[in-house]
């Protein structure tokens, strides 16, 4: 390239700066040329080689380059020729020679001073905060003239001078920073005879330099402290490295990492810096209150500032930070502000000015610290779906093994303890059992049990949702007929009725699996593991095939079995509260329908017992319910008895004419219960849909196979007409074949709405059908007008 070509390009790169002593980078150098760092350092190299600028190195490998202020090297020597020292014709030259330059001299002062430090020629503003002026200082000698503390600023780089040596240096006055330029000058002859000084105000550059220094600094902190947390495996370990730098960098006293705990409401303090001994890994601060720092911050998507907490407005300090003589600091939030892990938090005791660029540092630390926490959680995520398909896998046999187990049982209880042995043996889990309900208390009785003895022993597990002991997963799959899991079960506070077993056990994930088939609920399968976050995502799908599996096998065992066996399929159910609808407050005291007869356009005559105070609940039912129409109580050696008579009853109707028959039906503590007999072969979902029509929160406690009672269904009865056998039903529950009679024969009568005579011949017929089914083979029952 030319001279001249080179002089241009040179001249381009000298006009991007913005004055003399405002330093530049590199790279912002690059940017306002629109050309690349490369060829920038290039030119500014040139630049500098020419002394068109000056250069300085800043942090591990930065460099700031600036223009040059006015100084006695460039200027005086121009001046005169001469690089080390200004040569003039004599004294009387000084004046002449250097007015021009004292006259051009921005923003500073030039002086010329003889051997006896005595201003000779003064120009400019004075350092520091004085209002001297030109007058003022002319002739005088320097330690009378200026103040003391610029005096000993100026007078050695003056004796120096005198002495023959240039000097440079930058030095502080009255808070602002100044630099200074010292050299000779020497006559013809090259002796001494004054010395001229320079100064220059550099606040700006100054504090632009350290400000940049500073956030060269942060810059490589942060960049070693990203790379750092890539190797490092511990996060306690990387938040106290952290904790350490960001103090260090930021010259602060103390700095902390806190963890948040989203159901407590509160930070734990879990690492830092200048805490006093114990603070750190169990101090907590409030992450809701009003007036925390802490909240504040958690609210707040940028960093927290606070210059001087005595005069904060937006919050109060915590104890943590009075205690501690706090003043000022940086927070802001680890992770996203939306889902945050924690806070960063740096502080001092002294009141400070920051800048953006420390927040800005304190966030970025924070994003590192938030990076690693990802990362180590998508880790653990990983591990843990490795962890799962291993288990996945491992459970996918168990349940092929137990479907294998449990279709070959010929009997219910055959069937739960073989999926029970299965389970426990398995290397997924540590033990199972199942259990059922009792229709009088409520409670879960354990019917199998594997890899555990007595589990249930002292404790109980109940299906009310009001019992704290209902609220369980045992309870809640009961309910609801799903499958209910439970994780980190030490941690759950609807664990605590189960604390000693959770303790006493050791498992940490249980998992409650309902045994249903075609809608009937036949127990609950309680499967158990010392694996923390056990029963998610596929496993919980898997498992909770189970309750089908056992089900249907169930079902199938006690099908079979029927076909085999003089056995009827039996349900219980229960309604709780069955008044409720009627207002009316029923005694505790058990209500018993014994039986019901019908007595024609859906009219039935209800026969049953109860106390004294059932019979007033009963009394006040019948003036509540549209359906009872009227009561007749008597005194008996077990209480009382009772007629109620009733426009319809479509449960019974209903349960009839799927073939079943009621065996128990109960109101007790005004709760209803009741028990079902039907045919094997009867659709028992058909049933229970049809007692829903009438109660339409009734709950199937139990569904099982009992043997028929009473042996060969030829009973007696079996011979009778229907009025033949409700009219011996209605006389027997009335009282009529009791001595003294408790009704006559017109008032049995008159409860089935027909004749006296009617009734005799009704009772005559059905107690000779009886009578001769026990003493002998019965004759032909004539039912003519019967």
């Amino acid at each position: 390239m030319s001279s001249e070509g080179q002089s241009a390009t040179l001249r381009e790169t000298a006009a991007v700066f913005p004055g003399p002593g405002r330093p530049l980078t590199t790279a912002e150098v690059a940017d306002r040329l629109d050309i690349g760092r490369r060829g920038a350092y290039d030119r500014l190299r040139r630049l500098a080689d020419a002394d068109g600028v000056e250069t300085k190195k800043v942090g591990a490998g930065g460099r700031v380059w600036w223009r040059p202020v006015a100084d006695g090297r460039s200027t005086a020597a121009g001046a005169a020729g001469n690089p080390s020292g200004a040569t003039v014709g004599g004294p009387d030259a000084t004046s002449h020679q250097y007015r021009a330059l004292l006259e051009r001299f921005p923003n500073g002062a030039l002086a010329l001073v003889d051997r006896d430090l005595r201003y000779t020629t003064f120009g400019g503003t004075p350092e520091g905060d004085t209002d001297l002026t030109r007058e003022d200082l002319a002739g005088e000698p320097l330690d009378e003239a200026l103040p003391t503390r610029i005096a000993e600023t100026v007078i050695p780089g003056y004796e120096r001078a005198l002495d023959g040596d240039a000097s440079v240096f930058e030095a502080a006055v009255d808070g602002r920073t100044y630099r200074f330029h010292f050299y000779p000058v020497r006559d013809d002859d090259g002796a001494v005879f004054e010395a001229l000084g320079m100064s220059q105000e550099v606040t700006d550059r100054v504090e632009y330099e350290r400000e940049l220094e500073a956030r060269i600094r942060q810059q490589e902190a942060v960049a070693a402290l990203g790379q750092r947390a890539l190797d490092v495996d511990d996060l306690d370990e990387l938040f106290a490295e952290a904790a350490r730098v960001v103090a260090d960098v930021l010259d602060n006293d103390f700095c902390k990492v806190l963890d948040l705990d989203s159901d407590a409401e509160e930070l734990l303090l879990r690492q830092g810096v200048g805490w006093d001994d114990g603070i750190v890994g169990s101090a907590t601060v409030s992450a809701v209150e009003d007036g925390s720092q802490a909240a504040y911050t958690l609210r707040t998507e940028e960093p927290v500032v606070v210059e001087d907490l005595r005069t904060e407005t937006r919050f109060d300090g915590p104890e943590l930070l009075t205690v501690h003589g706090v003043r000022s600091g940086i927070s802001t939030i680890i992770g996203s502000p939306g889902s945050p892990w924690g806070i960063l938090g740096t502080h001092d005791t002294e009141p400070a000015d920051l800048s953006d660029h420390d927040a800005a540092f304190v966030q970025s630390v924070a994003n590192v610290l938030a990076s690693s926490i990802e990362r180590e959680r998508q880790v653990r995520e990983v591990d843990r779906q490795r962890d799962q398909l291993v288990a996945l896998d491992g459970i996918n046999r168990v349940v092929r093994d137990v479907t294998d187990a449990v279709v070959d049982r010929s009997t219910r209880a055959e069937i739960e303890t073989a999926a029970c042995e299965r389970l426990a043996a398995s290397d997924a889990y540590e033990f199972a059992w199942t259990g059922e309900v009792d229709a009088g208390s409520r409670e879960i009785a354990v019917r199998a049990e594997a890899g555990v003895t007595g589990y249930l022993d002292g404790a109980t597990v109940s299906i009310d949702p009001d019992d704290e002991r209902g609220r369980g997963p045992t309870g809640r799959a009961y309910r609801t007929g799903e499958i209910q899991t439970t994780q980190h079960a030490d941690d759950d506070p609807r664990q605590e009725p189960w604390a000693e077993q959770v303790e006493t056990y050791g498992y940490r994930s249980s998992a409650a699996i309902p045994i249903v088939h075609e809608g009937t609920v036949y127990g609950v399968l309680n499967v158990y593991t010392e694996r923390r976050a056990a029963f998610v995502g596929r496993e919980r799908e898997v498992i909770g095939k189970l309750g089908e599996v056992i089900g249907h096998a169930i079902a199938a065992a006690e099908r079979k079995r029927a076909l085999l066996s003089d056995e009827v399929v039996e349900l219980e159910c229960f309604v709780e509260d069955v008044f409720a609808h009627t207002g009316v407050d029923v005694a505790p005291d058990p209500i018993r329908f014994d039986d019901a007869v019908p007595v024609g356009d859906d009219e039935f005559v209800v026969f049953g017992r109860t106390t004294a105070a059932g019979a007033a609940s009963l009394r006040r039912v019948v003036d509540e319910h549209p359906s009872y129409e009227s009561l007749r109580v008597r005194s008996a050696a077990d209480g009382r008895r009772f007629e109620l008579s009733v426009s319809e009853l479509p449960m019974l109707s209903a349960v009839a004419s799927h073939g079943g028959s009621l065996q128990e039906s109960v109101v007790e503590d005004g709760d209803y219960r009741l028990r079902v007999h039907l045919s094997p072969s009867t659709d028992a979902r058909r049933v229970l849909e049809a007692i829903r029509e009438t109660f339409p929160d009734a709950s199937l406690l139990k569904r099982r196979q009992v043997t028929r009672s009473g042996g060969d269904p030829s009973t007696p009865q079996a011979d009778l007409t229907e009025r033949q056998r409700a009219a011996l039903a209605a006389a027997y529950h009335a009282g009529y074949f009791e001595w003294p009679r408790d009704a006559t024969a017109e008032q049995v009568a008159e409860s089935l709405g027909i004749a006296g005579p009617t009734l005799h011949q009704h009772l005559r017929k059905a107690q000779r059908a009886v009578f001769a089914t026990v003493f002998g083979d019965a004759p032909p029952v004539d039912d003519h007008n019967v």
